[in-house]
């Protein structure tokens, strides 16, 4: 119950929150910021799935040149949070950017990303590893029997790609999507500087600039139902379709002549625009202004980021123990630990108004001796009710990984279940526990929207103190902490392609 009580609080919160600024903002805000939304989520997944598709039908099939460092490479954009890639390329493609300066100075043409296709471009290409991945795994492991019949009754590789391998991949395809679009909602740093109204932006708009927590609380209600509905329509794709695939690896044929470098050079264009150019920029600017002092905040912002994340990785692996203990000896369909568990698909501003809201209703009461709101025990928590999914899926698959014999000899020498779990279970769940908590910690550092809605005040981490610097303009000052957050995200990100890699040899 304290897992999911900000999201019922927030599923609830017409019944008990006042909202005396609803009537305008049901009227003016909630439909342009809901079309907005629905934009901005249409149009990435659309580039996201032109871009993430046939790269991953590339890598999966084909024996290209330079695969073995695309392979990796093209994953690196998932340490980049979407907040860092829109500055980077708002400095380079806006309308003062570096890059259209350079273009208006010698062609006459002055290049502005800065808008809703441009975000668009921008959100796709740093999040379409999401679908790249699932699809890969998909494309590599299963398929080969219905490609191989497919390629003795004449059809050329651009038509089994189309009639035989899409359709067969469209589950790992939207549950790829899913995720992106999961993550295109929860942003708010980079929708809020290109000036694009979605949902997450009302909620801050809400709370902070009508004084009305009762409208957010509403906001996020809407928010959470959006979510519903694509986890609904991913399902109902799923249920639908019925692809049975024999769990043959595919045998990867041999790209030559121009073939070979028209792939390759698909493959390096995706990586420059998705990671090459921010990194690049980022590194620009940090060796640019090396001569200088860094700026004010950035390592005190690093030990405040590092303390919340430590402590937040520290208490979401304790409340993943636990349910990894009760879904080993319990009940493992339990609905209290799957409610629970849903903190992950629900943006990180629903989290955060309900979280505040239930903090206001206890500090009201006079309950404890100290405040809630405004306190790292409390950013703590909405960390842990964000990220226990994160936490509980690398116990669940580690435990899947034991044998129930060795329950079962422990249980003969009569231990009991919790005893079983804790001298058996436990010490074999050291390295699942590890990497729970360090995907944790990575998520707690990169997180923006809850942070900002729930730190204590004068409080920064480094995504504060990056998006306040990029909100004044002050982007090559804002490349340091940037490139922190980065540095921190690739070592997750690396070793998940290392395990994907291994599973698919």
């Amino acid at each position: 119950m304290l897992m999911a009580a900000p999201l019922l609080v927030v599923v609830t919160s017409p019944l008990h929150a006042p909202a005396p600024e609803w009537a305008h903002v049901a009227r003016e805000l909630l439909p342009a910021h809901l079309r907005e939304t629905l934009l901005l989520l249409g149009g990435t997944l659309a580039l996201a799935l032109l871009v993430a598709v046939p790269t991953a039908w590339l890598l999966a099939r084909f024996d290209l040149p330079m695969r073995g460092i695309f392979r990796w490479a093209l994953v690196m954009p998932l340490a980049l949070p979407t907040y860092i890639s829109a500055y980077t390329y708002a400095a380079m493609l806006g309308p003062t950017g570096s890059i259209s300066v350079w273009t208006a100075a010698h062609w006459g043409f002055r290049p502005d990303i800065m808008g809703l296709p441009g975000l668009c471009l921008v959100l796709a290409l740093a999040l379409f590893p999401y679908v790249m991945l699932p699809v890969r795994a998909a494309f590599s492991v299963g398929m080969t029997p219905q490609l191989d019949a497919a390629r003795l009754l004449g059809a050329r590789p651009l038509r089994r790609f189309g009639k035989v391998a899409l359709p067969l991949a469209r589950p790992a395809i939207a549950g790829g999507a899913l995720l992106l679009a999961m993550e295109t909602l929860n942003d708010y740093g980079a929708v809020k500087y290109y000036g694009i109204r979605t949902l997450t932006t009302g909620i801050f708009r809400s709370w902070g600039g009508l004084y009305d927590p009762g409208s957010a609380l509403r906001l996020g209600l809407a928010l959470m139902g959006l979510v519903a509905l694509l986890i609904w329509i991913e399902r109902r794709t799923r249920r639908m379709a019925r692809q049975d695939t024999a769990q043959v690896r595919a045998r990867r044929e041999k790209l030559r002549g121009w073939q070979a470098w028209m792939a390759t050079a698909w493959c390096l264009l995706v990586w420059c625009a998705a990671a090459g150019l921010p990194l690049g920029k980022l590194l620009y600017d940090v060796l640019q202004s090396t001569g200088d002092a860094m700026p004010d905040g950035v390592l005190s912002a690093m030990g405040n980021t590092l303390l919340v994340a430590s402590l937040a990785a520290l208490v979401t692996l304790v409340v993943a123990v636990l349910f990894a203990y009760r879904e080993r000896h319990g009940d493992a369909g339990d609905p209290a630990i799957r409610l629970a568990r849903l903190g992950y698909a629900i943006p990180g501003a629903v989290i955060a108004v309900g979280v505040m809201a239930l903090a206001g209703a206890i500090d009201r009461q006079g309950v404890l001796f100290f405040t809630l709101i405004g306190s790292l025990g409390l950013l703590t928590y909405a960390f842990a009710v964000r990220f226990v999914a994160v936490g509980t899926q690398p116990l669940l698959d580690g435990l899947r990984q034991q044998g129930a014999e060795l329950d079962e000899a422990a249980r003969l020498m009569g231990a009991s279940r919790p005893r079983t779990f804790l001298r058996v279970n436990l010490p074999l769940l050291r390295p699942a526990m590890a990497a729970a908590a360090t995907l944790v910690a990575i998520d707690v550092i990169k997180e923006l929207p809850l942070t900002l809605i729930l730190r204590p005040f004068n409080f920064h981490t480094l995504s504060t103190l990056t998006y306040e610097m990029a909100s004044i303009e002050q982007l090559r000052e804002a490349s340091w902490p940037a490139l922190l957050i980065v540095l921190c995200g690739l070592l997750p990100v690396l070793l998940l392609e290392r395990s994907l890699a291994r599973s698919l040899r």
